[in-house]
């Protein structure tokens, strides 16, 4: 019924929809969380909690169905964590260097002191995240 282009494309909509789901069910399971950033109230009521993790089961059944249906066996990502890590150190490394005083202009007047006092705690955990990355 689908040509692989179609598969694959339907394949990462379906995965991404997974990756989703189970994030929402950790943070149902994990309920309130405070993190340095960001802080989320459990407002579930006791009674929902069960309810929505039916749902989310009928819908990963249904993701199941849909791969086995639709022979989406093609869609199935192959993660190597190495290559997870590799991924995510570069991207922090970049959103860490665009963090960097003198590229907050953009955003308005620099305070003189900043580069003292910001830049050499962003260098550092530059550092640490290259370090972690030459190690794997």
């Amino acid at each position: 019924m689908l040509n692989l282009n179609q598969k694959r494309s339907l394949g990462i909509t379906l995965g991404i929809m997974e990756d989703e789901l189970r994030h929402l069910e950790s943070l149902i399971r994990i309920g309130e969380q405070r993190n340095l950033f960001s802080h989320i109230t459990d407002d579930l009521k006791a009674e929902e909690k069960p309810l929505l993790r039916v749902k989310i089961e009928r819908l990963m059944d249904n993701l199941l169905s849909l791969k086995a249906s639709f022979d989406l066996r093609h869609s199935q990502k192959e993660l190597i964590l190495s290559s997870i890590v590799k991924s995510t150190a570069l991207y922090l490394v970049v959103a860490l260097e665009e963090a960097l005083s003198d590229r907050l202009k953009g955003y308005g007047p620099v305070e003189p002191g900043l580069k003292e006092s910001l830049d050499p705690k962003l260098r550092e955990m530059i550092s640490i995240i290259n370090e972690m990355n030459a190690m794997i």
